[in-house]
């Protein structure tokens, strides 16, 4: 793969291409776009363990050049910085760095080249596949270095290849190597059905030393009449292999979900089942079930090994009641493996400002976590405040 790349990388950056004139107009004719966001963060323990909470002020500034003989340039500044005085509480991982430390980096720098529907990229840059993501949970993204290669050339397919070697989480302040290099391999279909609307997803990924991983997915969706009918069947893979230096990995999840949407409303059924052992989960992997605090399967949450997952998910866009920029849900699980059940109910209410407070939003989050086995229970609430902008220099 990583020859493959290669020839790509120099391909395109042989072959002429036009957008701006001049190096001049490729500075001057760039984009910028950014978020600026005040997040508080709080859990609160029920059986003894110290509360955790943070706020903090940060975001991220993004630039890009318009493209010159095929080339774009791209690097951004992310930051996050905490406010207030919480020493009497744990810090929230996420939101600082241990113990309530501020974090600025370079989140972005890169070289991209464009030519015959291909596009590969170069250098640090945020993704977005099954098993590596941004995973935009916290303040600021996470983060990956490498090269990666996307092609459109057929209608409707999307082919794409990952070889990467670094990543920060959301609070490194500097980029961290994989156990092994990592390969990814991707390909995105829409497929040419008018009955459904149907799309499907298939992915590869492997570190030589450490797992490797298979990922497919197909989303279905069907209008009739006032009604949207949808499901998602997903099923991966993860296995050690080679010298299994993060330790033996053996196991799979497969699950659906299913709903139907009318009228603003959107009711949402949810099934997953884990393989004997926990997910591996460090980059925002694609599970079926995706909660505040807990995940189908996730290894953070202890065992989760021969876990069976049911969720229900009732959201509601006010828009349809006349308030736009509203939007609301009640999602609610249960996780029971044979080393602990776990329920989680979560309430979500967001609203996007129009008019001349475009671009800016306020979202509060409360999750109740009750477990079984000893555990302790826990609280999770979330405030955001959050003002995203974009321009351009053409």
């Amino acid at each position: 793969m990583r020859a493959l790349i290669l020839a790509l990388v120099m391909v395109c950056l042989a072959l002429p291409a036009t957008a701006a004139d001049n190096l001049k107009e490729m500075f001057s004719q760039g984009s910028v776009r950014g978020e600026i966001s005040l997040l508080n963060f709080t859990r609160d323990f029920k059986n003894g363990t110290q509360d955790k909470q943070d706020s903090a002020l940060g975001g991220a500034l993004y630039y890009k050049t318009d493209a010159f003989n095929g080339i774009t340039l791209g690097a951004a500044f992310a930051t996050t910085n905490g406010v207030g005085d919480y020493d009497d509480k744990g810090f929230y991982y996420g939101i600082t760095a241990p113990v309530h430390e501020s974090v600025s980096r370079l989140q972005e720098y890169y070289v991209q080249a464009q030519r015959f529907n291909t596009t590969v990229k170069i250098g640090a840059q945020e993704l977005n596949t099954p098993f590596l993501n941004i995973h935009p949970i916290r303040m600021i993204h996470r983060t990956y270095r490498g090269v990666s290669v996307v092609n459109k050339s057929i209608d409707d397919l999307t082919l794409m290849g990952f070889y990467l070697t670094d990543h920060m989480g959301w609070v490194d302040d500097e980029f961290i190597s994989f156990t092994n290099d990592v390969y990814i391999g991707g390909a995105a279909y829409k497929l040419p059905f008018e009955v459904v609307n149907t799309k499907a997803q298939a992915w590869y990924f492997t570190m030589k030393d450490s797992f490797r991983q298979t990922f497919f997915k197909v989303d279905f969706s069907k209008k009739i009449n006032d009604f949207v009918l949808h499901a998602a069947p997903t099923f991966f893979t993860q296995k050690s292999q080679g010298d299994e230096l993060d330790g033996e990995l053996d196991t799979y999840q497969y699950g659906v979900n299913a709903g139907v949407s009318a009228y603003g409303f959107d009711l949402t059924g949810f099934y997953a089942k884990t393989g004997d052992d926990s997910i591996r989960d460090e980059w925002g992997y694609g599970k079926v079930v995706i909660q505040q605090v807990v995940n189908s399967g996730d290894s953070l949450s202890g065992d989760r090994g021969h876990e069976d997952a049911y969720a229900a998910r009732l959201s509601y866009d006010f828009g349809a009641a006349g308030i736009n920029g509203l939007k609301g849900y009640v999602f609610h699980s249960l996780y029971d493996a044979p080393a602990s059940t776990i329920n989680e109910t979560d309430f979500s209410l967001q609203y996007a400002f129009s008019g001349a407070l475009d671009g800016l939003s306020v979202r509060a989050r409360y999750a109740m976590i009750d477990k079984d086995s000893g555990q302790e229970d826990l609280n999770d609430v979330r405030f955001y405040l959050t003002y995203k902008f974009a321009f351009s220099g053409k």
